[in-house]
């Protein structure tokens, strides 16, 4: 990272003469690199030499116990390469600050390098983030912390400066990291991005898969270097990437892939990343094609009661045959359990609950679960109506063709279903448009899983959601736009359950569409 960001010890670098700051230093993993590249770039040797290196680091952190260890192994550093104890003390302690990043004056830098620490917005006492979120643009309720970092960090840079962060890249692909693109996209230049998902980087297990990520303080470019890494990615590697870097071309090699990458249109776009092929693939879907929605789709979620232990049953006869609704359980489904499940529905089709009265068995029921039905929060600000499910339903789904897609998968996996209606461990599409099965051979192919795992957020395993918010990210051909022929060959994909016709059969689908 520091070689990727310029901090090299050779001539003309001056690098005493400049200032890097360290955001998050903990025990020092990076800051005793750059004090050595310090020291061996301007090779100091009388007490003034030594005293003029004083301006050219920064560290921060919040853990004084951290920031203890960091400052004696500086320590022990400089005194190895000849630094007077005196001295030695003086420096470290001007270099090594206890104080938080994200609501600290910055000085203006040249370089500002690190690790900023993985803490989601749920686990921040809202005091705190608060004040984060009024120190930097960036953050909002739902933003994870690391996103504070870079904001405060681009904003630390002079002219020219450089960023360089391992941390997630989740920002580049989710609602959270709107602001942070576009932040990005006015006033710097992402420059490199290095996804190293899987890669075992750090001495520690950490929550997130981790990229480096190199920013410069710069006008914005259209492109981006783009190198993503496998599994069995090496440290030899790492060589081979800065060489790359130097002459940037389409590369695949057996445990990475580079391209130059062109970026978004529009700064607040998610970022399709993946390997550069599946990349050009999805932006000239994205930049041809409608989305799903527009296709004539319609797209919605299962029904989500709150208490599945008392609305769902096994149990046909268990309150009046009305109100038994027939239900579509993923679960079973994907487990090869074969059991009907059924929804004790307490709506009227006009979308009004029932009046109890008119159904005594349902009436007891409820009444024997009412504790646990009142303690839902939908029940407690809907106190009248504390034996609601917290979705209401939608009584046309019972009497339609609906394609299920499962909420988590490693491969897009639809199932047509009619007169059960979905529960919410599953996403529902209709279509008044399309043929369902042509509609389902163009989903389970491995063009839509391109799509869902280049613009969705990876999960460890290799494991892809297929929620709403990532299937309208989909780009699709329009029914019209695709031949009777591969009409047939998708639906024949998804009656026999062929993936990789499916895959063929779409490829023709996008090429017909997009010609």
């Amino acid at each position: 990272m520091l070689d990727m960001a310029g901090y090299v010890v050779s001539a003309g670098t001056s690098l005493s003469r400049r200032l890097i700051v360290e955001p998050s230093c903990g025990d020092g993993a990076f800051l005793h690199e750059i004090i050595t590249r310090l020291v061996a770039d301007s090779r100091p040797e009388t007490d003034d030499e030594w005293k003029r290196l004083s301006g050219a680091i920064r560290a921060y952190d919040i853990d004084a116990q951290a920031t203890a260890r960091c400052r004696d192994a500086s320590i022990r550093i400089l005194r190895s390469s000849g630094c007077p104890h005196d001295i030695a003390l003086s420096l470290v302690d001007r270099w090594i600050n206890d104080a938080d990043f994200l609501l600290t004056r910055i000085p203006k830098a040249d370089w500002v390098v690190g690790n900023p620490p993985y803490i989601r917005a749920t686990d921040m006492d809202s005091a705190t983030r608060n004040r984060y979120m009024a120190a930097n643009d960036s953050m909002t309720a739902g933003t994870d912390i690391y996103v504070g970092f870079f904001d405060h960090g681009i904003d630390a840079l002079k002219p020219g400066g450089k960023l360089c962060f391992i941390c997630s890249d989740r920002w580049l692909q989710n609602q959270y990291g709107t602001r942070l693109r576009e932040k990005v996209a006015i006033e710097a230049n992402l420059d490199t991005l290095v996804r190293m998902h899987g890669v075992d980087a750090f001495a520690e297990e950490v929550d997130a898969y981790p990229a480096i990520t190199l920013i410069t303080k710069s006008t914005p470019a259209e492109s981006l270097k783009y190198i993503d890494c496998t599994e069995n990615f090496t440290d030899s590697d790492a060589q081979s990437i800065l060489t790359w870097l130097s002459a940037p071309s389409d590369v695949s090699a057996s445990r990475f892939s580079a391209a130059v990458a062109r970026k978004p249109l529009y700064p607040s776009d998610m970022f399709p990343l993946g390997s550069p092929d599946d990349m050009r693939f999805v932006m000239q879907a994205q930049e041809r094609l409608p989305k799903l929605e527009s296709t004539g789709v319609n797209l919605g979620i299962g029904v989500a009661t709150g208490c599945d232990a008392v609305f769902v049953t096994d149990n046909p006869d268990l309150v009046e045959k009305d109100r038994m609704l027939p239900l579509f359980y993923m679960r079973d489904h994907r487990r090869h359990i074969d059991k009907q499940r059924w929804l004790v529905n307490p709506w009227n089709p006009d979308g009004s609950l029932v009046d109890l009265d008119d159904y005594p068995i349902m009436e007891a029921y409820f009444n024997d679960n009412r504790a646990r039905l009142a303690n839902r929060h939908v029940a407690k600000r809907h106190t009248s109506a504390w034996y609601r499910t917290i979705d209401k339903l939608d009584p046309s789904l019972m009497h339609r063709d609906l394609l299920l897609m499962p909420d988590m998968a490693a491969a897009p996996d639809p199932i047509l279903s009619r007169g059960k209606y979905p529960h919410h461990n599953c996403y529902w599409i209709a279509s008044d448009v399309w043929d369902l099965p042509v509609l389902g051979g163009l989903l389970m192919s491995d063009q839509t899983k391109t799509f869902i795992d280049c613009l969705g957020v990876k999960m460890r395993g290799r494991t892809l959601r297929f929620q709403a918010q990532y299937l309208r990210l989909l780009h699709i051909p329009r029914y019209g736009d695709i031949t009777r022929r591969t009409r047939e060959a998708l639906a024949q994909a998804f009656h026999s359950g062929d993936r990789e016709l499916a895959t063929i059969s779409a490829r023709q689908a996008y090429k017909e569409a997009m010609a």
